[in-house]
């Protein structure tokens, strides 16, 4: 790496340490305006759409704010300057931390503003309020956004196939994951338990948020317990054999590198379809799997049995060997 990217990149760190900083001194300055007119207590619980149900004075409140916002300011100025952190973690670490100041520079902000309002802590109405504390937690896009970005490492596959002058291949595997249906039936039980009786008396339409929200995580989470993935002149395509729903397509002209790769699931987020900036994956299992990394530096991943031959194959016809749709290969499950 040049000299002038690093210095670019410490200076991006910096400036997400920076931003992880924001809240914290929103919560002293305000402080600061406002001391002369904060009244003893402050609101700082609701359980419901009414008034709070607690206040703490201010001094309490403020020293649990700082705390809220502060040790993430500390933490995200101490990871900026650490060495051995790789740009991927920092990034995920500064948007964590960056959810925690703005929710803390939030609930700080409110408590104060509208109870000085109001007067009376216990009548205070947080109301459409929540709204700016759920939006609050928004914050950790900045310093995410403002730290470097990780650099993709992928080495493209050697292997190529050889077609006859008239042929090219397709190749395609239907793979099972069966994580994906215990979670389905996981949810179906949840939803009979929480929504049955109600069903059951004749009352679904009182509780029809919550079930259609059920139905709709099972029709999802199912649709990944058998999918189709097809490797051919098109590019990649992943698809629900169930429900007929296209996951993931990538276009040949659009695939840069393509590698056969031992997937490790906590470096891709974790088990099942994940999507993090710049990187998506289906991981079903530890070990074997298809990286395919794209021309705009994005990067999919998808558990495989046999990952070397769609990568030979993606990788031949992007080279150009291959020009007519006659010869397949296929690969059973």
């Amino acid at each position: 790496m040049s000299e002038k990217n690093v210095s670019a990149e410490m200076i991006r760190r910096v400036l997400a340490g920076a931003a992880s900083c924001v809240p914290v001194l929103v919560v002293i300055i305000s402080w600061w305006v406002w001391k002369d007119r904060l009244p003893a207590e402050l609101a700082s619980h609701w359980s419901g759409s009414g008034p709070a149900d607690d206040a703490m004075a201010v001094g309490a409140l403020l020293a649990l704010n700082l705390g809220l916002t502060g040790v993430p300011a500390v933490a995200g100025v101490a990871i900026s300057v650490w060495p051995g952190m790789s740009a991927r973690a920092r990034r995920g670490a500064y948007f964590f931390l960056g959810v925690f100041g703005g929710m803390g520079a939030a609930t700080w902000l409110l408590s104060a503003a509208l109870t000085m309002q109001v007067g009376d802590p216990y009548e205070v109405v947080l109301g459409a309020w929540v709204i700016v504390l759920f939006a609050a937690a928004g914050y950790g896009i900045i310093p995410f956004l403002i730290a470097p970005k990780p650099r993709l490492k992928a080495t493209d596959v050697e292997r190529r196939i050889e077609f006859a002058p008239s042929a090219i291949g397709a190749w395609s595997q239907t793979i099972a994951g069966n994580m994906f249906l215990w979670v389905a039936i996981g949810l179906i039980i949840l939803g009979s338990v929480l929504y049955g009786p109600a069903i059951i008396a004749g009352q679904a339409l009182d509780q029809i948020v919550g079930i259609a929200a059920i139905a709709v995580a099972v029709v999802l989470v199912a649709s990944f317990v058998r999918l189709r993935v097809t490797a051919d002149w098109r590019g990649l395509r992943v698809v629900s054999t169930i429900f007929r729903i296209p996951f993931k397509r990538i276009r040949l002209d659009a695939i840069a590198v393509v590698e056969a790769a031992d997937l490790q699931p906590m470096e891709w987020g974790g088990w099942g379809y994940r999507i993090m900036p710049g990187r998506s994956a289906i991981i079903l299992r530890k070990g074997p799997g298809l990286v395919v990394t794209t021309r705009n530096d994005k990067q999919f991943a998808i558990s495989l049995d046999d990952p070397e031959t769609p990568a030979a194959l993606l990788a031949t016809l992007r080279d150009g060997n291959a020009a007519a749709p006659e010869r397949q290969i296929e690969s059973k499950p």
